[in-house]
């Protein structure tokens, strides 16, 4: 293997010439931290065992990087509620059954998720579920600033589906959030 040439082990490998190590090119968050350090790098890299994810200074296999990828989308929902807070918006209701997202020129929620109590739960079974839906006449045609606020809208509306999503968990299987699956 010529000094310039491609890896010829691993498609993804970044390395070139004749090397050991296998290496991916880095992935990083957009936005350097306070001293235009890289901030989260991750990468794709193998030796002399099946590949695995360089991340948080740990070597991960998919599921754990999942594992940990899940772990700071819920940090950053609790990082985004801080601006909340300075803003003077009302924080996460975690005993909050509904939550919808309209998209500009709609008349309806484009996304609702809302918590629905069974009447008459079987034995054992579910005493409620997450319903997802769409309102009728909820149906938008956007421009590219609408577009912007409908993305926006979507991403200020994930963590208020995961805080759903946790208050679900507690009312069928008890405990506090972080007890839960």
């Amino acid at each position: 293997m010529t000094d310039n040439q491609t890896c010829t082990v691993y498609p993804w490998c970044a390395e070139t010439g004749n090397h050991t190590m296998h290496a991916s090119a880095y992935t990083e968050a957009p936005t350097p931290d306070g001293y235009g350090d890289r901030v989260l790098p991750a990468n794709v890299m193998a030796e002399d065992n099946a590949p695995y994810i360089g991340f948080l200074d740990l070597d991960l296999t998919p599921a754990q990087t999942r594992t940990r990828v899940a772990e700071l989308r819920q940090h950053l929902d609790t990082v985004a509620a801080l601006a909340d807070i300075v803003d003077g918006q009302a924080p996460l209701d975690p005993a909050a059954d509904l939550y919808t997202v309209t998209a500009p020129g709609t008349d309806g929620a484009l996304i609702g998720a809302e918590i629905l109590h069974l009447d008459d739960p079987k034995p054992g079974g579910p005493i409620a579920h997450l319903a997802v839906y769409s309102e009728q006449g909820a149906d938008a045609d956007l421009d590219v600033a609408g577009a912007d606020k409908l993305i926006a809208d979507l991403e200020n509306f994930l963590p208020r589906l995961r805080a759903l999503r946790n208050h679900l968990a507690q009312l069928t299987t008890g405990g506090t959030p972080a007890e839960r699956p």
